[in-house]
């Protein structure tokens, strides 16, 4: 049966701003009801039991041995600064079947749920969108109206140029100050040196880095059949071929991008996911969640 974390049932509701909501309450409310959810802070110390503290927290070998209530205290969590990388070239606005969203679409919902996650979680968000070169960018806040702003501009987004990631990533890279969390979002339609040296320079600026590699089934699996016209996207003209001749070169050139892709996170300890259009996003803000927490008890 079709839940809200579908990506076809997300896509029926128009708002991004609501998307993110609806898929963040949904999802909060599993983990609330889950028999593995508990304290992710750090313990400090030992206080007196007050009326409405959790009961949980109570530490009873200290009950056992002074007859008295003792909660343990938890040291607050640091605020962590995340950074989402947005593609937004023209390869990113593909899709295979009309029942699924773009990339684009896909990724930018993705971008403003784990956004609306983190505002939850106090923790501060900033976005930019790029192609080739950056083409807006939004410094991290952690607001409602912070939030707003950025769907709007995802909800604006407009197909661009070509992809340029590595290069982005490098300019980006001279300009942080402060560590940080950043989010790769995109279908990395891209050459993989300048790419790897990017993420390089990121490792030696002491960066946690997320990559989410969004991909319609279609590129994925290749399932065409008959006389077939392929058009490139991102401007490399055109093929009037039969698929059949074409399938076992193009999935053979395709693990070899995915193996060079992961070769490069797999050198500085980067996360690499892979985030077809059809998966459902309740899979994706788990996985989230999790590396976010590791990260900051790292």
């Amino acid at each position: 049966m079709p839940t809200v974390f579908d990506p076809k049932v997300v896509g029926r509701i128009e708002r991004l701003d609501l998307k993110a909501r609806r898929l963040v309450e949904g999802f909060m409310l599993g983990i609330h009801r889950s028999p593995y959810r508990g304290v992710s802070t750090d313990f400090a110390e030992h206080r007196h039991y007050v009326q409405g503290d959790d009961t949980r927290h109570i530490d009873w070998k200290i009950y056992a041995r002074s007859d008295r209530y003792y909660v343990k205290k938890y040291e607050q969590e640091t605020n962590m600064e995340v950074r989402f990388l947005l593609d937004c070239s023209k390869s990113m606005f593909f899709r295979g079947a009309e029942d699924r969203p773009t990339k684009f679409e896909y990724g930018a919902t993705l971008v403003a749920s784990l956004a609306y996650l983190l505002m939850g979680q106090h923790d501060s968000f900033g976005l930019l969108l790029f192609d080739r070169e950056v083409k807006s960018a939004l410094p991290p806040r952690s607001t409602y109206a912070h939030f707003k702003v950025m769907t709007d501009m995802l909800e604006k987004a407009a197909p661009g140029a070509d992809t340029g990631l590595g290069n982005v990533i490098k300019k980006m890279g001279a300009q942080i100050r402060r560590r940080g969390m950043l989010v790769l979002v995109s279908d990395f339609v891209d050459e993989m040196k300048p790419l790897a040296e990017g993420l390089g320079l990121l490792h030696g600026k002491g960066c946690d880095v997320i990559l989410f590699h969004v991909e319609d089934p279609w590129e994925r699996d290749f399932p065409f059949s008959g006389q077939t016209i392929f058009r490139g996207v991102e401007g490399e003209g055109k093929l009037n071929c039969d698929p059949r001749d074409l399938r076992g070169h193009y999935l053979k050139e395709r693990k070899r991008h995915l193996d060079e892709l992961y070769g490069a996170c797999r050198q500085h300890g980067y996360f690499l996911e892979e985030t077809p259009t059809s998966e459902p996003l309740d899979n994706i803000l788990w996985s989230f969640l999790n590396l976010r927490e590791a990260t900051k008890r790292r």
